[in-house]
Parts: structure tokens; sequence; C-alpha cells
């Protein structure tokens, strides 16, 4: 009875070890903000297949002096992206990784290339996307110093 008694209480402490476990991978997936949804229901509507939420990058007030430096100057002039409109307004900043981008068959100098993903970070504006930024997901031993595309990829109008 002894070995039967153990027996059970392995197999008791196997299934609360099992529920525990669930229920907390179930509390680390991440539910996603509602800037980060207007995010993703954008970048999905633009065709990009998102494969991972990275997270929420950064919230700041936009600001003459904000734009005055680096690296929000440059941020703010890639093309499709006008800060002028939404001066004094605070913007939040959510990362994604899609694929099926323009930018996922990026290749530059050297033989660097995508790995066919890319990072976009779009900026959210009182629930509505207003811009953003993208850049090729490159092999870890890769590096690229340098800007960022617009959302879509473009380097001019």
């Amino acid at each position: 009875m002894t070995l039967w008694w153990r027996g059970m209480k392995i197999n008791t402490l196997l299934i609360k070890f099992i529920v525990i476990s669930y229920t907390l991978m179930g509390c680390q997936q991440e539910e996603l903000s509602k800037t980060a949804m207007v995010a993703k229901e954008y970048l999905e509507e633009q065709g990009y297949n998102v494969l991972s939420y990275e997270h929420h990058q950064e919230r700041y007030k936009i600001t003459k002096s904000k734009l005055e430096i680096l690296p929000y100057s440059f941020y703010w002039a890639v093309p499709g992206n006008n800060a002028e409109p939404f001066m004094g307004m605070v913007v939040d900043v959510e990362k994604f990784l899609v694929n099926h981008h323009p930018l996922d068959d990026w290749e530059c100098c050297d033989g660097v290339k995508s790995n066919g993903k890319v990072y976009t970070y779009v900026y959210v504006i009182e629930g509505k996307v207003v811009g953003g930024t993208s850049f090729p997901s490159l092999p870890k031993d890769n590096e690229v110093i340098g800007g960022y595309w617009s959302l879509d990829g473009r380097t001019e109008e």
C-alpha cells in the first residue's frame, strides 16, 4: 500500500506541476496595448506578415527641441514622416518584426543582406499611425552602421 500511495503522490505532484506550468506560460503571453494593436493592424493592412511584437520602444512628446537632436531629427526626416502637424503631441513607438516587406531582400556592400525579416518602428498618436521607420533584420555576424528607411522601405519620395 505504501508504494501505491507514493505513486499517487507523484502523480498528484506531476499534475499540479503541469497545471501551474500551463498557467504561467499563459501569463507570459504578452497582451498588446491599444497602441500596439493599432500598429499591428496597420502593418497587416499594408500586407506585411507580423512575426512578433518586439516591445513598446518609447513614448515622448514631439517638440521642436526634441526634433533638433539625434536620433529624432533623423527619424522624422525619412520619407513619409512629418512631425509638424503633431507638435506638442505624444507619440508611442511600437516595434514589430515582419516579413513580406520591401526590405526582406535588402542587400548591401560586402555581401551583407537581410535575413528575410524587417524590424518596423510604428509611430502612433491618438490611436492613429502617423509614420515610422524600418530596418532589415541582419544575421548576427553582420552589422550595418547607418540610418533607417521609411516604414514602407522607401529612401526618397
